[in-house]
């Protein structure tokens, strides 16, 4: 199977300029605007605060639009529900026997990791949108003089 293809914003691989430009562009226009990114009324208090919590701490990251509202709402009731079947098996441990219980805890766990691949949320997507930030030659390289100056300035 295939894997998943990636915004070009967390794009890690070699790509030419051109292309990557031409990708941002699309991209940015099929992401839509931000003014309809607000928590759903379905939602409960607590999923509204997980939401408005996954929205601020990916704000500076500018990868949420507008359509990415049905996956954000679907990881906030997924964080709910997680965190309270956690809390019912740390009330009552049988639970961990139950097996439609565990099945149900499974059911959100997975959409929960799937929701945090599609947000950037894990720490490997978080890695490679750091990779994808720096931009290679940016910084000056050191010759063995910069080098051996620095070790002075120490002493």
């Amino acid at each position: 199977m295939a894997r998943p293809a990636k915004a070009i914003a967390t794009k890690t691989g070699k790509i030419g300029n051109e292309e990557q430009q031409q990708r941002l562009q699309i991209e940015s226009k099929l992401k839509g605007g931000r003014e309809k990114l607000v928590p759903p009324l379905y939602l409960t208090d607590d999923q509204m605060k997980i939401f408005n919590y996954i929205m601020t701490e990916l704000e500076e990251a500018d990868i949420l639009g507008n359509l990415d509202l049905f996956v954000l709402s679907q990881a906030a009731v997924c964080v709910d529900r997680v965190q309270k079947l956690e809390k019912q098996i740390n009330d009552n441990p049988d639970l961990i026997r139950n097996n439609a219980f565990m099945a149900g805890k499974d059911k959100y766990s997975k959409d929960f990791f799937r929701c945090c691949n599609e947000l950037c949320l894990s720490p490997q997507s978080r890695a490679k949108l750091s990779i994808s930030t720096v931009k290679p030659g940016s910084e000056k390289k050191k010759t063995i003089m910069d080098l051996l100056n620095e070790d002075e300035d120490d002493e």
